[in-house]
């Protein structure tokens, strides 16, 4: 399971092309890939359209999961599924406009309220690509400019309403109580029942990765540009460090993580 940006996709170019045909390599020996991501289901489906597979993937910070088919064609599970916490984009502004204090909502200068340029400046994205991460269905996207205090207040007036934000690599992201990681115990036991072992890796590089990342069986964290490296609360032997960034750094840690697959089931099978 991973995250896109800044982990499978480059931070600042957005693009996976020097390891697209060894992502085609794992994908045709048997390991199954879900991106989980903050991203919109269309640009989810642009991303495997990009790759010529149609992954399962998880989208908009756990508020649905699609193409699950792909991941079980023999079961009788439905194709795609909406979190029950997830809250569609007019509730969600209905409840900010009627819970959020003024003052706070100074702080918050959300993506679809700005201009063209303000939004290809913040996002790095243009023209089709702009259009379609701004398509949201269960999220709105923003940049906090207030102190941790206020950040701290919002928290506490979301959680009273249900309600979150995510902290993503270029944004935060308000949304419904939901995360990458809600979906890594359907994955696991629907595949321990089926043919497939269910060894979890999880692939991630900012604070809205973690809940994914420490509920997977190991932890791959990518290096971010000019920022600390990501801290997580699980062992260190079930946690891989990238030596570089994205794309390269997913492809060394993801082999790394299988490497630790593979040395364990020889050590269960002596």
């Amino acid at each position: 399971m991973t995250d896109l940006d800044g982990s499978l996709l480059s931070h600042s170019t957005l693009s996976f092309k020097q390891i697209h045909s060894d992502i085609l390599d794992l994908l045709d020996s048997g390991i199954h890939i879900v991106p989980a991501s903050s991203k919109t289901k269309i640009e989810m489906d642009v991303f495997c359209s990009e790759l010529g597979r149609d992954l399962p993937f998880i989208y908009e910070n756990g508020a649905g999961f699609e193409n699950i088919g792909s991941l079980l064609p023999d079961s009788k599970l439905p194709d795609s599924v909406v979190s029950d916490a997830a809250v569609g984009v007019d509730e969600l502004w209905r409840i900010w406009g009627e819970h959020v204090p003024n003052e706070i909502k100074k702080q918050c200068l959300f993506v679809h309220e700005m201009d063209v340029k303000q939004q290809i400046d913040l996002l790095g994205l243009k023209g089709q690509k702009l259009e379609n991460a701004l398509m949201r269905g269960f999220s709105f996207c923003f940049k906090f400019v207030g102190n941790r205090v206020q950040l701290r207040h919002l928290k506490h007036i979301l959680d009273k309403n249900n309600l979150t934000f995510h902290q993503g690599g270029r944004v935060l992201t308000l949304c419904g109580k939901h995360d990458k990681s809600d979906y890594c115990d359907f994955i696991q036991s629907n595949l321990s029942e089926s043919k497939f072992a269910s060894f979890l890796v999880g692939v991630g590089d900012s604070e809205n990765d973690v809940a994914l990342l420490e509920a997977c069986d190991v932890a791959c964290i990518i290096p971010r540009p000019h920022k600390p490296l990501l801290s997580l609360s699980i062992p260190l032997d079930r946690t891989i460090i990238a030596g570089s960034i994205a794309p390269l750094g997913w492809l060394e840690a993801v082999r790394k993580a299988l490497a630790i697959n593979n040395t364990e089931k020889v050590a269960n099978y002596g």
